[in-house]
């Protein structure tokens, strides 16, 4: 082979692999952005644990594993919904799911949660639900460990 072919060939070699590692970048950032945290949802939120409150009469009660309960309680339009986990008939932890307690998310707030369905009633409670807040009614999915209430959740748009 001559050394002009050489070259070309490198030079090639050279644009391909600053083409590859280019694209495995491009799709790694997407898949980041769309599995890690909340993906383009809004969030991560986080409800905060709170002294149990007592329950209404108007509470959703979703039936867990090993003699749980969740409760939901959305309070009044003042208010963001409380989730109380109950266990063996004692109150394990309460949470307030007010989004304001996120920075950069003072400004907004939820008042309802609607539609919940519990897609994991072991550990962690995993469910799915309708967020109504400052931006509408958006998707949400929420995970809760179930031992000491820590959590996330997201609201999508």
């Amino acid at each position: 082979m001559n050394k002009t072919f050489k070259k070309i060939l490198i030079g090639i070699g050279i644009l391909a692999g600053i083409g590859i590692i280019g694209y495995l970048v491009l799709v790694a950032s997407v898949w980041h952005m769309f599995n890690v945290g909340c993906g383009m949802d809004d969030g991560p939120f986080k409800a905060a644990l709170i002294d149990p409150i007592e329950i209404s009469e108007h509470a959703q009660e979703f039936y867990l594993s090993n003699n749980g309960k969740l409760i939901l309680e959305n309070r009044n339009d003042t208010l963001s919904p409380i989730l109380t986990l109950i266990e063996n008939g004692k109150v394990k932890w309460t949470l307030d799911t007010d989004v304001r307690n996120t920075e950069g998310w003072e400004s907004t707030r939820i008042w309802e949660i609607s539609n919940v369905r519990i897609e994991n009633k072991t550990d962690p409670i995993k469910l799915v639900f309708i967020g109504h807040w400052t931006y509408g009614a958006e998707r949400g999915s929420m995970e809760i460990d179930r031992d000491d209430g820590e959590n996330d959740f997201c609201l999508s748009w």
